[in-house]
C-alpha cells in the first residue's frame, strides 16, 4: 500500500487499464459502464487484485468498463467526494481526515486485513519491542502519510517515550539510509524494503504496526453522492473487486503472469522479488471475513488520531464506513 505525495522518480499520468469485453445472450458485445478508480503510486504489483478483476473480466461480467487512474491517495479521495472519480482506495486515516474536513466519502470495502507499515531496522539492532528504542535514530520519509501514521500509532499503542527517539525526516531512502548505516531503522512498507534488504543479503528485523494497533488499512471508497445515487454501481464494484482479491490469493502464480502483462517493463531479473512483494502483500490481505471491516477497529483509529493530534474535530463513526455492499448476498 503506498500513500499520499510520494516522491515519484518518474510522473505517470492517469495510466488507464481496461478490462475485458462483455458479452450479450447474442453473442453481441454488450455496452460496459466506464467507471474510473483512483490509486496511489504507479503501476505496481499490489495492485494485483484490481489487474485480475481487469483480465479475467470479473468487472465486465457486472457490466463494468474499470479504469485506473495512478496519482495521489488524498487527491483521489477528494475527487472522489466530490464527484469527479468514482471510485479511489484509500486507508482508514485518509477516509478518518477526509470526514473531519467535511468531505462526504465512505468506506465499502476492506482490502488490506492487516496495516502494511513497519520499523524496519538495521543489522546487528539489538531491539525486540519498541521499547528498546530509547537512544536510537528512527527514519521517516516524512510527517506526512501512512508512515507517519504508522510511527505515531505505534509510539501511541507500544507507550513508547518518543523524546527519547531521534526522529528525522530522511525522505523516500529508508532502504538506503539503513544499509548506508546513518538511521538505526526507518518506517517502511512491509511488502517493500524489507524484501529488497534481505535480498542484498542484509539481516534486518520488523516491528509490524498491526501487531500493536489495529489501525483500518487501504480500501475501496466512493463519494456519498453515488453511493445514495446508485447503490447497485457500488455493489457491483464491490462484488468484481472482492472476487479479484480472492482470485488473487487464491492463484498467485497466474495474478503475478497477469500482472507481468499489465507491467511489461517489469524484466526477468526483477520478477523474482516482485513475486516476493506479491506473496509478502498476499499475506496482509488474508481475511476470515474478506471486505468487512470492523466498528471497534474504526473507533480505535479515530481514538488514536484525536489523542496525538492528527486528529483535531470529532467524527461521527458510524459515517466512515458500511459493511452493506460486502455482506449483500
Amino acid at each position: 500500500m503506498k500513500t499520499s505525495h510520494l516522491v515519484l522518480s518518474i510522473l505517470i499520468l492517469a495510466v488507464g487499464l481496461t478490462g475485458c469485453a462483455g458479452s450479450t445472450s447474442a453473442g453481441q458485445p454488450a455496452q460496459l459502464r466506464r467507471v474510473s478508480l483512483g490509486v496511489g503510486y504507479i503501476p505496481n504489483v499490489q495492485f494485483a487484485p484490481l489487474y485480475v478483476a481487469q483480465k479475467k473480466g470479473f468487472y465486465a461480467e457486472e457490466g463494468l468498463d474499470v479504469n485506473i487512474e495512478y496519482g495521489f491517495e488524498d487527491d483521489f479521495v477528494a475527487l472522489a467526494a466530490q464527484g469527479e472519480r468514482d471510485f479511489a482506495v484509500a486507508s482508514g486515516d485518509q477516509v478518518i481526515l477526509a470526514r473531519a474536513q467535511g468531505l462526504p466519502i465512505t468506506y465499502v470495502m476492506k482490502w488490506y486485513e492487516r496495516f502494511p507499515v513497519a520499523l524496519l531496522l538495521g543489522p546487528g539492532q539489538a531491539v525486540s519491542s519498541p521499547a528498546e528504542l530509547a537512544g536510537k535514530t528512527i527514519g521517516l520519509p516524512g510527517f506526512f502519510g501512512a508512515s507517519y501514521v504508522g510511527w505515531k500509532g505505534l509510539v501511541y499503542a507500544a507507550n513508547i517515550d518518543e523524546s527519547a527517539v531521534k526522529v528525522e525526516d530522511i525522505g523516500f531512502t529508508q532502504a538506503a539510509a539503513i544499509q548506508q548505516g546513518t538511521v538505526d531503522g526507518a518506517m517502511v512498507y512491509i511488502a517493500n524494503e524489507p524484501i529488497q534488504l534481505r535480498n542484498e543479503g542484509l539481516d534486518v528485523s520488523v516491528i509490524e504496526v498491526s501487531d500493536y494497533l489495529n489501525l483500518i488499512s487501504n480500501g475501496l471508497v466512493v463519494g456519498d453522492k453515488l453511493l445514495q445515487a446508485d447503490p447497485e454501481l457500488v455493489q457491483k464494484m464491490v462484488r468484481a473487486t472482492l472476487r479479484g482479491l480472492q482470485y488473487t490469493i487464491d492463484t498467485p502464480d497466474e495474478a503475478f503472469k497477469i500482472v507481468r502483462e499489465v507491467i511489461p517493463e517489469m524484466t526477468d531479473a526483477d520478477a523474482p522479488i516482485q513475486r516476493q512483494v506479491l506473496d509478502a502483500s498476499i499475506e496482509l490481505w488474508r481475511s476470515q471475513q474478506p471486505g468487512v471491516t470492523d466498528r471497534q477497529a474504526w473507533q480505535n483509529s479515530a481514538d488514536f488520531m484525536r489523542d496525538t493530534g492528527l486528529l483535531q474535530t470529532e467524527v461521527n463513526v458510524d459515517q466512515l464506513f458500511t459493511n452493506q455492499f460486502v455482506t449483500a448476498k
